[in-house]
């Protein structure tokens, strides 16, 4: 029986701080059939010299492309496009993979015939340490937002979309699944589902998780097989200190698409707030 071949995809921009890391945690994994996809942003600092050292002593393939600076999505996409494996892991340039991750994820994938898996990960900082910032009090354990409780597995499907709203502050615009880097998922879901380029900023990937639920059920692994590092320049911090604020094309989204999975709670906070519209019109 043949091993699925995993391209592990790495869209970059002026990386070089903590890339070295990242690309050492891809030499660390257990599973063997990989092949490395680094499609950088046209940076301006060491990334692509990095990247070049580490294709150099590694003994599995390594593709490098720079193109012209386009949006984080197409960067995401572009390396998509480029790989050629069965299945797609995304690591960023700042986090690192647990030396199992890859094996653990594609194994619970494999068992449970499904096309998406997600891990859980831990907050470390800038040194590599467990992280004790705001971040981790904000959005520490995403699944504890909609008090789900994994213990080994979950399988999360429409019909859970009732949890949204019902622990973290009632709101339905929260991601629940995870950042990409914490998703492992085959290019036949890629295929279906279409790219993840958007104009959105701050849920570009949520909008695709869920347009991946409206299709396939989602697999939730308990432990935590992927270092998601904060700092300073992370996207998620820049975008949070902007006040990047999408929630509301979220919840149009979620509306449109899964109101009758929800709550009767939130359904009935949506009429309200309909009917209050309709109301302020007449």
């Amino acid at each position: 029986m043949s091993i699925p071949l995993v391209s592990i995809c790495i869209p970059t921009y002026n990386g070089e701080e903590f890339l070295e890391e990242a690309l050492k945690s891809i030499e660390q994994q257990t599973y063997k059939n990989i092949e490395v996809i680094v499609s950088d942003d046209n940076s301006t600092d060491t990334t692509l010299f990095i990247c070049q050292q580490f294709k150099n002593r590694v003994n599995f393939p390594v593709h490098i492309y720079s193109h012209n600076q386009t949006n984080i999505g197409a960067n995401w996409d572009y390396s998509i496009k480029h790989s050629k494996g069965d299945y797609i892991k995304f690591l960023f340039q700042d986090d690192l993979l647990n030396p199992k991750c890859i094996e653990i994820m594609m194994s619970y994938l494999e068992k449970n015939k499904l096309e998406i898996v997600f891990c859980k990960r831990e907050i470390i900082d800038e040194k590599g340490k467990l992280s004790t910032s705001d971040f981790l009090i904000r959005f520490g354990d995403l699944q504890k937002g909609i008090n789900l409780t994994t213990h080994d597995f979950y399988l999360f499907n429409k019909s859970d979309l009732h949890l949204l709203g019902s622990v973290k502050q009632n709101s339905l615009q929260y991601n629940f699944l995870g950042e990409p880097v914490t998703s492992l998922f085959s290019r036949k879901l890629y295929d279906q589902i279409g790219d993840f380029e958007s104009p959105l900023k701050q849920f570009l990937d949520l909008e695709y998780w869920l347009r991946v639920l409206n299709k396939f059920p989602i697999g939730i692994i308990s432990e935590k097989l992927i270092s998601f590092r904060v700092h300073d320049k992370q996207a998620s911090n820049v975008n949070f200190n902007n006040k990047v604020n999408e929630v509301n094309y979220i919840e149009r989204l979620i509306i449109k698409n899964f109101f009758f999975y929800l709550s009767f709670t939130q359904q009935k906070k949506i009429l309200k707030k309909i009917l209050k519209i309709f109301l302020s019109r007449t």
